[in-house]
């Protein structure tokens, strides 16, 4: 009895649904096979759940079955039990069938070119936990033509002998293209081979070898690109130049496109995109993010590597569709850049005792707070600098990993293969960790591990968007933490806010405008009798914008016996917002007027990023 293509796809994605919904194996493989009356897989399924039944595993069964099940399939699933991830594997072993990367038994080849179901097989396999000799073995077999299956037994050989993937395609040139082996050879030292497989994949299908740029900087593949491809590299450039953390293209009505690049904390427009190209660069930053280029309709995420002037960056982009075209956000960041010390981030001496006198805390979360842009996570990476890591186990668990940092095990989430926060928190749990730093409390089951490990005596580090201190204490509350638990696991909160630094060079004294700042600014300008307020004018060397750099303005609450109190008793904003004032919280407005008053920066900037009540 034959089979079809969609046939596989549809048992694999019940497999999927019934460990997803929490069905035993043996009863979602019976409930899968009842899906597909009349054909093999019903006779099968039944097999299966008879030697399932006498303590086999599902990948055991499966293989005795070679005529529904390929090795790549049994290999998958075996990796998917081992890993506690049975159901995120079946799900890409249906993703797998369905864009034409294996190729069932008895079903014809999928009509894409060899080596893009060549690259994808390999994603598949290695994103599973499939080793990765075992999954040449298997490419080799089921996916590759003679001249690559050849070209994939060398490479095998060769990493047996301590090759690394790279080294081993750069060997055959005739059969990988260079974009190819340098795409792989920068994955190996990204620990994301699977990421580039995949992006691998979607060049050959477009034809675009030149969007895998990983190993070029962008400023060598204008010469040879293509138009669309010089013309997003031209804007990598320019951001790169400006010291861009941000770069935004939105599509226009009339098909231009709109550029910005947020420099210091503000947008700024570059030369709009002419009609009709915008489209095509949208779609180009896609491919290089490893995006579904045909998908116009959800938003997607990805990222992209590249290298300008020797220095990495990291590329973290986000598509959207909006009324007129996808707008794109690209966040960079730099691998390379060491964080910043503590007594480097703006900290005034009292701040700066205070903050690390909770970095040496035995145990309890420290939280960073403040919307996107704020300085949390360069904040947090700070607080880890100061912890004795020869001494301790410290563990950091992050979305993406945004800096490397010795003696720190920093592990990276994937939640589309099943490793969310907390799946990753609860192994670290196992691993005798001394402190932990969380990337951030998105939701309510992090947000409980996070307790959990602070409760169980060890020092927690995590991120939260809040407005100020006493408002991220109300989120945790509003997330679903009953006071009592905040009260015994939260040691502090730091809010930071990044302010503009005054240009050195155009900077002069000027009285603040008091009829446009809020009345607490206008009573600290006019006690401050001995301070020098300065405001921009705009020159050279800050391209006439008055600001050049950023430091950080503070509103540090420590959980003393009156704001625990006043937490216990209503856990109201304001109720816990004026026992923080009483216990001696300064308020991020006045910590930013003090700058001010000491030239850093202006009044109004302080005004622009901190609210009167801050």
């Amino acid at each position: 009895m034959g089979t079809t293509r969609e046939q596989h796809v549809a048992f694999w994605k019940a497999v999927e649904d019934g460990l997803t919904g929490g069905l035993p194996v043996v009863d979602l493989v019976r409930k899968a096979g009842g899906a597909l009356p009349g054909t093999a897989f019903e006779d099968t399924a039944k097999l299966l759940v008879s030697e399932i039944e006498n303590g086999r595993r599902l990948s055991e069964a499966m293989e005795e079955r070679p005529e529904l099940f390929s090795k790549a399939m049994c290999v998958m699933t075996r990796a998917g039990e081992a890993g506690g991830v049975l159901d995120t594997v079946a799900g890409r072993v249906a993703k797998a069938l369905e864009d034409g990367s294996f190729t069932p038994p008895g079903v014809d080849a999928d009509p894409q070119t060899e080596q893009e179901r060549y690259c994808r097989a390999m994603g598949w396999l290695i994103s599973s936990g499939v080793p990765i000799l075992q999954a040449f073995s298997i490419v080799g077999e089921e996916v590759a033509g003679k001249e690559l299956a050849e070209a994939t037994d060398a490479i095998h050989q060769a990493i047996l002998e301590g090759s690394t993937v790279g080294e081993a395609m750069k060997q055959f040139p005739e059969v990988f293209a260079a974009e190819v082996t340098g795409a792989v050879a920068a994955a190996e030292e990204q620990g994301t081979l699977d990421e580039a497989l995949f992006r691998i994949a979607d060049a050959l299908q477009s034809g675009d070898l030149g969007a895998l740029v990983s190993e070029a900087p962008p400023a060598e593949l204008t010469q040879d690109a293509a138009p669309v491809a010089k013309v997003v590299n031209l804007i990598l450039l320019k951001a790169f130049e400006e010291r861009a953390s941000d770069i935004h293209i939105d599509s226009r009505e009339d098909g231009t496109g709109r550029v910005r690049l947020r420099v210091d904390g503000v947008l700024r427009d570059l030369d709009p995109l002419p009609k009709g190209l915008a489209a095509s660069v949208v779609g180009r930053i896609k491919i290089m993010a490893n995006m579904d280029v045909a998908e116009r309709r959800l938003p997607q995420d990805g990222r992209i590597l590249v290298e300008n002037q020797g220095r990495k960056i990291d590329l973290r982009v986000c598509v959207v569709p909006t009324m007129f075209g996808e707008r794109v956000c690209m966040r960079l960041l730099s691998r390379e850049h060491a964080p910043l010390q503590l007594d480097q981030l703006g900290l005034s001496g009292t701040e700066l005792a205070t903050v690390r006198e909770l970095c040496h805390l035995p145990h309890g979360i420290l939280l960073a707070n403040g919307p996107t842009g704020s300085g949390k996570t360069t904040l947090m990476y700070s607080m880890l600098g100061e912890l004795d890591r020869d001494k301790m186990c410290v563990f950091s668990v992050e979305d993406p990993i945004e800096y490397i940092i010795e003696g720190v095990a920093q592990m990276r989430i994937r939640p589309q293969y099943g490793l969310t926060f907390a799946r990753a928190l609860r192994s670290v749990l196992r691993q005798d960790p001394d402190a932990v730093m969380i990337g951030e409390i998105r939701d309510y089951e992090t947000m409980m591990v996070a307790v959990q490990i602070a409760l169980t005596g060890h020092l927690v580090f995590t991120s939260l968007h809040a407005t100020d201190g006493p408002g991220a204490i109300r989120r945790l509350i509003d997330i679903g933490l009953e006071p009592f638990l905040v009260n015994s696991s939260l040691a502090g909160v730091v809010s930071p806010r990044l302010v503009r630094v005054l240009c050195e060079k155009c900077k002069r004294a000027a009285e603040p405008p008091l009829h446009s700042i809020p009345p607490e600014a206008v009573r600290f300008v006019n006690a401050a009798t001995d301070a020098t307020f300065c405001e921009p004018v705009g020159c050279e060397a800050c391209r006439g914008m008055g600001y050049r750099g950023r430091t950080a303005i503070y509103e540090i609450l420590v959980m003393g016996d009156k704001v625990r109190e006043a937490v216990h008793s209503s856990g109201e904003l304001a109720d816990v917002r004026n026992a923080a004032l009483a216990s001696g919280m300064k308020p991020m407005l006045i910590d930013g007027l003090e700058k001010a008053a000491q030239g850093i920066t202006s009044v109004a900037e302080v005004c622009r990023v901190s609210s009167p009540r801050c």
